[in-house]
């Protein structure tokens, strides 16, 4: 979790330095307004080249070597961006840069499904995340106290924050395929027949997705989508719609409504903050509840705040909204992960997380392109279809996962770690909640 929180806190300030400044220095280097919406959306585009690929990847060769190549990629992309001659060669770095960042993405939520036990995978999440907001939030700083004059700087200090991220990869996060995970039943010597009996029952528990379900040894897009991946994919798809719709009309609501430069770069500052104080006690709510209502919730949440901000005249009212939106993505993303890794199974983690993040980001490149015409017909348009959007995603849910588990097993702990007693407790409850299941 430290690894993984810190290398992506490194890699989002880095590239969030860069990102509100970069269309300003195109500008004064006389790029047209085309050729800038052109360099902004390379970025998109790279990381949707990326992801699936960068899951496959992860699946044959492990995450540690797709995390460092997705750092190196997105550095030498930063690289290429101080030398760049023209706006040709800017869209190829931006291309790589988003290759790089997409394919670092997926492998990072790779690497949580495959070394942390199921009933920490919620706060692990949480961290991750964490490290992506606040390098929302810390980012713009940076970037606004640099200016577009000495983009130079910037460029090169993404590019090492990059490099400085690839070091708690390989130094704290454990290589692949060895996990701390609890020995092998086989491997554990056990007093008694009560002991053999409760790990037993624990093993089994944790080896059954969701009643009835059959056994299998990972998910595979080749095969067909089951009901809870096929329910997480629209959620990514509704995450990705109303990212793409604020990516275009965020800032233009709120110039519309008379709100100052100053204050829309604030408004990002302030929708960042409750989002990174609820973060870690949202994933230990998805580790501990039903993920998915969970889920639910935050993505019916999501359509209502949606669909009240072009309604919306007073920036802070609108800023109060989007306070309660962060509460509800620091709420979905940890429970999401977590049913994602648990449908996918430990062999399919990687192909399942370079399909959801693909997802998401193919829906948010296509609003993004969209939503600017849907704005300029009719102000409320690119909200109200992405809010209609979420609301009929939420509807459909329960029906979609009423045979996935909602509740993550614990890992089992070694023989010998508790008193037998405890141990006999605790297995008997874990056998009664397999037969009640």
């Amino acid at each position: 979790m430290v690894a993984l929180g810190a290398a992506t806190l490194l890699q989002w300030l880095g590239a969030f330095a860069i990102a509100p400044i970069l269309p300003l220095y195109l500008e004064e280097r006389d790029v047209s307004a085309g050729g800038v919406g052109m360099v902004m959306a390379a970025f998109f585009l790279g990381a949707l080249l990326s992801q699936y690929p960068a899951g496959l990847a992860t699946a044959t060769r492990g995450h540690r070597p797709v995390l460092v190549s997705g750092l190196v990629a997105y550095a030498v992309g930063c690289a290429g961006l101080i030398v760049s001659p023209g706006i040709m060669c800017d869209t190829a770095m931006r291309v790589l840069q988003g290759a790089g960042a997409g394919a670092f993405e997926v492998a990072v939520l790779t690497a949580i499904a495959a070394t942390v036990p199921s009933d920490l995978t919620g706060r692990a999440v949480s961290a991750v995340y964490t490290g992506q907001i606040a390098g929302t939030a810390i980012g713009p700083l940076l970037g606004g106290l640099a200016g577009e004059q000495r983009m130079d700087l910037l460029f090169l200090g993404a590019g090492v924050a990059a490099a400085v991220a690839s070091v708690p990869v390989l130094v704290l996060l454990r290589p692949d395929g060895d996990p701390r995970r609890a020995p092998a039943l086989s491997d554990v010597p056990v007093d008694c027949s009560a002991t053999t009996a409760v790990t037993a029952a624990a093993a089994t528990a944790s080896a059954v997705p969701f009643p009835g379900a059959p056994r299998r040894r990972g998910w595979s897009p080749r095969a067909a989508i089951g009901p809870g991946v096929a329910g997480l994919l629209l959620v990514a798809a509704v995450n990705g719609l109303a990212v793409g719709t604020y990516e275009t009309c965020w800032s233009l609501l709120l110039t519309d409504r008379g709100v100052s430069t100053e204050l829309v770069g604030l408004s990002f500052t302030l929708f960042s903050l409750p989002y990174i104080v609820c973060a870690m006690p949202a994933g230990w709510l998805a580790d501990h509840n039903d993920r998915r209502w969970l889920v639910l919730a935050a993505t019916a949440t999501t359509g209502v705040t949606v669909a009240t901000y072009s309604f919306i005249g007073s920036f802070w009212l609108i800023v109060l909204v989007s306070c309660a939106e962060a509460i509800a993505l620091a709420v979905s993303f940890p429970s999401a992960q977590s049913l994602l890794a648990q449908e996918a199974g430990p062999g399919g983690a990687g192909r399942a997380q370079g399909l959801f993040t693909t997802t998401q980001t193919a829906a948010t490149a296509g609003a993004a392109l969209t939503s600017g015409a849907l704005y300029a017909a009719n102000a409320h348009l690119p909200f109200l279809l992405t809010a209609v959007a979420a609301l009929t995603v939420a509807g459909s849910l329960p029906r979609l996962w009423r045979r996935v588990r909602g509740t993550a097993v614990p890992a089992a702990a070694p023989a010998g770690s508790a008193p037998a007693a405890a141990a006999v407790t605790a297995g008997g409850a874990l056998a009664s909640q397999l037969i009640t299941r």
